[in-house]
């Protein structure tokens, strides 16, 4: 069966002013973390840059330019953790997808710094699973567990809503809840491993399930190697092509700040 008969992809023109905003900001974030980078004595800011290669099943198989930056700020029982994330996909003139995921959590620990209360907001634009896009927020509260010196285990639940725009139809917004649970483990001095799980369930009967599985190694100085894979399992999709299963895995160079 053609493309064309099932999902037509979208035309360069049609998407050329979305892709170029997403690289401005793209750019806009890696150029705020290597500012940050520059007040590197500074305690309560840290974070890191990566970018490299992805490689995608499900809807759209293909290799990807795959960027991922983190920022966090800490002070007193305060922290502030922001995300992005960025896939871009193309074949020949023609832009089959991109995915772009912002997110951004804001926490107040209790004393000890294992209990905290947090609001997060996160906005998905992914056309890998159908959506134009995502738009969760939620607050609630959290605990850390430290199993040992080495591992941990963070877990947290939270209630709010989430606006949905599939393909093909209207934006909704409708009541949602999520728990997350995310396990550290310090391998050696140099080499972390990390999971994390996450579900999100809505009242419109589109939950989705994310699973994100990373190891990172330090190469040289602030510069490490990480690999990742991001598998997501969504319930509802609004045009039958689009798949519910799909997956990330990437390759990426990231520097510490």
């Amino acid at each position: 069966m053609k493309w064309s008969e099932v999902s037509p992809a979208p035309s360069h023109k049609q998407y050329g002013r979305h892709v170029m905003c997403l690289v401005i900001l793209s750019i806009a974030t890696w150029m705020g973390s290597s500012t940050g980078a520059v007040a590197k004595t500074s305690k309560p800011w840290s974070g890191s840059a990566a970018f490299g290669f992805s490689s995608v099943t499900g809807t759209f198989p293909s290799l990807n330019l795959h960027s991922d930056d983190w920022i966090r700020w800490r002070k007193y029982h305060w922290e502030n953790r922001a995300h992005m994330s960025y896939n871009y996909t193309a074949a020949s003139a023609t832009i089959y997808a991109n995915r772009l995921v912002l997110g951004n959590q804001t926490r107040y620990y209790f004393k000890p710094k294992i209990h905290y209360v947090f609001g997060d907001i996160r906005y998905d634009r992914n056309q890998f699973n159908g959506y134009f896009y995502h738009l969760i927020e939620i607050i609630g509260e959290g605990n850390i567990i430290h199993l040992n010196r080495t591992m941990s285990i963070d877990y947290q639940g939270g209630i709010g809503a989430q606006e949905d725009h599939p393909i093909g139809r209207k934006s909704q917004v409708n009541p949602a809840a999520r728990l997350a649970v995310s396990y550290e483990w310090h391998l050696t001095r140099h080499a972390d491993f990390k999971e994390a799980l996450t579900t999100l369930l809505s009242t419109a009967n589109n939950n989705t399930y994310e699973s994100v599985t990373s190891v990172q190694s330090r190469l040289y100085g602030n510069f490490s190697l990480q690999f990742s894979y991001t598998a997501t399992y969504n319930e509802f999709t609004a045009i039958s092509y689009y798949k519910k299963f799909n997956t990330i895995t990437a390759a990426d160079l990231m520097y510490h700040f």
